[in-house]
């Protein structure tokens, strides 16, 4: 293969590879909704027990969510690194052998 043709397939492998970005706006708008949740339920003169007892399942359901959001987001730009260094031609990268 020519150098062309395997920047060309780098590109488009880079191309194809991203984050799903669905769970952690999903993560976010829990997170947010519980917080707006909550302070709703506190401003009221005799707040909702059941309310205050589902929050906190809410909330670790959203981090949940956003944590997976971030390591698919690390595990995309490690897969986009292991296909640049996949890439580069070996001749012009060797490094010398001491002595």
């Amino acid at each position: 293969m020519d150098r062309q043709s395997v920047e060309r397939s780098a590109q488009q492998k880079l191309a194809s590879i991203n984050a799903p970005w669905a769970a952690g706006a999903a993560g976010l708008s829990i997170i947010v909704g519980a917080f707006a949740v909550s302070v709703v339920n506190a401003s009221i003169d005799t707040p909702n027990s059941f309310v205050s007892m589902t929050l906190q399942p809410f909330i670790f359901v959203g981090l949940g969510l956003l944590l997976f959001h971030i390591g698919q987001h690390v595990h995309a730009m490690n897969q986009n690194v292991i296909l640049m260094v996949d890439s580069m031609d070996p001749a012009e990268h060797e490094v010398p052998e001491p002595g």
